[in-house]
């Protein structure tokens, strides 16, 4: 479920894109929220005013917001992704840490920071809680894949209660295993050793002719990812976009019967002009907004459906 990956243009353009497969009963909805927009973690009685205005993919749960990937406008852009049995959680509050659900980690990522730079600064004050969220739906593994303008991918992978970033070199995120693993994987299918990442894979995969893995689990989404991005070279945005948009389409989850493990959207965004498109795969229509349009049009929140493409 989930992947995504970012990639850049040869005029200098940091791209994120995603598919959102996270099984919910509740819809995912491109939304705005604006600086000193009040939330509240789960687990604490603090109330944050976000330093940062947010546009993104999110659920709207009983006045609060659960953000599936976005963007701020100091251009730092977060996902999260499904990530089970190797997430590593505290069972209860620890002294001296803001103490956060995962669900809330997303927001005090987005909305409290500028850069990966300042993430790493932070990350030590910050302990995972395995706890229960707004919408009572249980305890959510996850992992965070990160961008920002200055062109860096980095991940957290809470695979021990400490959390750190690490860098990602692939520019690939999907689920469990740990990136450590796919790496290796992705290595054994390229015929190479080792769970490194360096100009050896990348030359490999750029040589590589042969059919990609093609099933919906998380180690051959990887696999398509990294070879779409490392065979990649878009001229600009428009291209780079395409790129992603036509990507996405071949790790796609359809619909079947009642199940709510499809995916529900498609995002793609670009980091330096903090744009915005959002596919809602229920009927392929595309939303386009830019944070900068979104903070001078709505000073609360807003969350934004088809008819405003008209």
């Amino acid at each position: 479920m989930c992947t995504s990956l970012t990639m850049n243009t040869q005029d200098h353009h940091q791209l994120f894109g995603r598919t959102m497969d996270f099984p919910t009963k509740t819809p995912w909805q491109l939304t705005f929220l604006p600086s000193q927009h009040q939330w509240q973690p789960y687990t604490s009685s603090q109330v944050f005013n976000s330093k940062y205005s947010i546009l993104g993919g999110m659920r709207h749960i009983a006045n609060h917001f659960l953000i599936g990937d976005g963007i701020n406008e100091a251009g730092l852009c977060c996902a999260e992704l499904y990530f089970p049995i190797e997430a590593n959680y505290h069972s209860s509050p620890v002294n001296g840490k803001l103490n956060l659900s995962p669900q809330d980690f997303t927001n005090w990522l987005l909305s409290e920071n500028s850069s990966i730079a300042e993430i790493n600064s932070k990350l030590d004050q910050i302990a995972l809680i395995g706890t229960d969220w707004y919408d009572h739906d249980g305890i959510y593994p996850f992992h965070w894949l990160l961008t920002d303008k200055t062109g860096q991918t980095a991940i957290v992978e809470p695979t021990k209660l400490t959390l750190h970033l690490q860098s990602d070199p692939v520019n690939v995120l999907t689920n469990t295993p740990s990136i450590e693993k796919h790496i290796s994987n992705l290595n054994q299918f390229l015929q190479l050793h080792g769970n490194h990442f360096d100009e050896t894979t990348i030359s490999a995969i750029q040589n590589f002719n042969g059919p990609l893995p093609s099933k919906h689990i998380p180690t051959d989404r990887f696999i398509q990812a990294a070879i779409t991005r490392w065979k990649s070279q878009p001229t600009n945005v428009a291209n780079g976009k395409n790129t992603l948009f036509n990507f996405l389409e071949t790790v796609r989850i359809p619909k079947e019967n009642d199940r709510h493990d499809y995916t529900h959207y498609e995002s793609v965004i670009d980091v330096n002009s903090l744009t915005y498109w959002f596919k809602n795969t229920a009927n392929n229509k595309i939303i386009i907004t830019t944070l900068e349009t979104a903070i001078n049009n709505y000073a609360t929140t807003h969350i934004f459906n088809m008819e405003e493409l008209k």
